[in-house]
């Protein structure tokens, strides 16, 4: 992957409707002037628009990669301009860029590739990049996050929290809403594929902190951690090296589970959870010895960010218990929190 040399990034952060766009702007040789800016349309649909002028030399194409992990390229879902509104997932056909063009560009998320059948955005956050070939050769701009789909909390237990799980589709209807069930984590990777509920299995163990992305660590001689050696602190906090919560959130410590749980109105069971302005489901997880989803759904289980033995994940039963000793190769949902 090459790499613009010169890059002006302007990136516009703002919340409107707990939603952020953002916009990235290249002038370089390349491209006398090529803009891209995300519009947030819904919970279901997104904008890009691309403003381009071309620069020396032959630009072939034009466009787009976007998706829910970082370090996009055209192998990732791939945007390009055309005549037409693109679904989300569609390749589009190859572009000529000989003169200044201005193409605005509708992407509904109905592709179901590795997913659950989404119709509509997850809770997660996104990311797009520009990319364009030039001879042959293929350059890209920064990438830029932006949350589509991200209900809040008023100040909960002295935290603003996301009102739904990370891969939800949806704040939970009701207690059993399985489209409020959200994605299922090993402990202490990133979103790379491996938390969709039916991602391949392996027992394959990594030395690195990042694994080969899309398999989710179980089964087979019954491991019990993903790392030969663990690494503590893949999750601690926003700057922890595989948050999966978008820039300045993170996962709630285990103390921040204890404080929400015992601040009035307390969450001492199933019902008391969803009744709660979090409406946390009744979602189980992901068993690490056979891959499969749990289907009691008595429990609420839930990552925290620490990960100081033997206190893995929070979780609690009908009878409001706090804490346990989760193995990481164990699959369960994540909220985030506002740092």
């Amino acid at each position: 992957m090459k790499f613009l040399s010169t890059i002006l990034f302007l990136f516009v952060f703002e919340f409107a409707n707990a939603q952020v766009p953002g916009t990235a702007i290249i002038n370089n040789a390349l491209f006398a002037k090529f803009n891209l800016s995300v519009t947030i349309n819904s919970t279901s649909s997104i904008t890009f628009n691309i403003d381009a002028v071309g620069g020396v030399g032959r630009i072939t194409e034009v466009g787009v990669v976007y998706g829910i992990a970082k370090g996009l390229t055209t192998s990732s879902t791939l945007c390009r301009p055309s005549a037409g509104s693109p679904t989300f997932g569609s390749r589009i056909a190859t572009i000529s860029y000989s003169a200044a063009t201005s193409t605005s560009l509708t992407v509904l998320s109905t592709d179901a590739t590795n997913s659950q059948g989404t119709t509509t955005f997850y809770v997660a956050p996104y990311y797009a990049k520009l990319y364009a070939i030039k001879n042959g050769q293929t350059f890209y701009g920064p990438e830029i996050e932006f949350l589509p789909n991200w209900p809040t909390t008023p100040e909960t237990a002295g935290k603003i929290w996301v009102q739904a799980n990370l891969g939800a589709l949806r704040v939970a209807t009701s207690s059993t809403d399985e489209d409020s069930y959200g994605w299922y984590y090993n402990w202490g990777k990133p979103t790379d594929g491996h938390q969709f509920k039916n991602s391949p299995t392996s027992d394959t163990r990594f030395s690195s902190d990042t694994p080969t992305p899309g398999i989710y660590a179980c089964c087979g001689n019954n491991i019990i951690e993903w790392q030969t050696t663990r690494n503590t602190n893949l999750w601690s906090g926003v700057n922890g090296t595989n948050n999966p919560c978008p820039s300045g959130w993170r996962l709630p410590t285990k103390s921040e589970w204890e404080t929400l749980l015992s601040t009035s109105p307390t969450i001492t069971n199933s019902s008391t959870a969803y009744s709660s302005n979090l409406n946390f489901p009744e979602q189980m997880g992901r068993d690490r010895g056979y891959g499969t989803i749990m289907s009691n759904n008595t429990n609420n289980i839930y990552w925290s960010g620490d990960a100081s033995n033997p206190t893995w994940a929070w979780f609690h039963y009908s009878g409001g218990r706090v804490g346990g000793a989760f193995h990481p190769t164990y699959g369960a949902a994540v909220r985030c929190v506002q740092n």
